[in-house]
């Protein structure tokens, strides 16, 4: 009897082991109201990296929430969609845009999402976004690499409110 129990506690330890493995490797989505992204952005051509040109500087995201889909909105910019707005969820899987992009991003803290974007030829994008401290500014730090090791850009943006 005692090689059961003994066995039946090893099974229970790995299981609980397991889940809070697969846990930790989940999207932590703070509640709506306590999303620090959520807000009116714009972007500051002299802090990010390399600086902005004009047209670049005119950049604009509003994030929102409704519950935990994220609901995201921009304008300006270099791309030539005049505005850009989707819904999805941050949740760690890969959700289709409306533009043809597939998109992942994961909350890694309440100030720190980590994604990646694959458009429709398969080029992949690893990107991570930050806000401050005090809340005020956020950076889109965008990788070279899946290990994010090696930075390539830095697009800051002003909360505006």
């Amino acid at each position: 009897m005692p090689c059961n129990r003994t066995r039946w506690t090893r099974v229970v330890l790995v299981a609980l082991t397991a889940a809070a493995l697969a846990r930790g490797q989940q999207s932590v989505i703070p509640p709506a109201d306590e999303d620090r992204f959520v807000g009116h952005w714009r972007a500051n051509a002299g802090k990010s990296r390399p600086p902005l040109d004009k047209k670049e500087a005119s950049y604009e995201r509003t994030i929102q929430r409704d519950g935990d889909e994220l609901i995201f909105s921009s304008s300006g910019g270099a791309s030539k969609a005049a505005i850009r707005q989707f819904r999805m969820l941050c949740d760690g899987r890969f959700h289709p845009l409306p533009t043809g992009p597939i998109l992942s991003c994961r909350y890694v803290s309440a100030t720190r999402v980590e994604g990646e974007t694959q458009d429709p030829t398969r080029t992949r994008r690893f990107w991570a976004r930050e806000v401050s401290s005090d809340g005020q500014q956020m950076m889109v730090l965008t990788y070279k690499d899946k290990a994010r090791a090696k930075l390539r850009e830095v697009l800051v943006l002003d909360r505006v409110k």
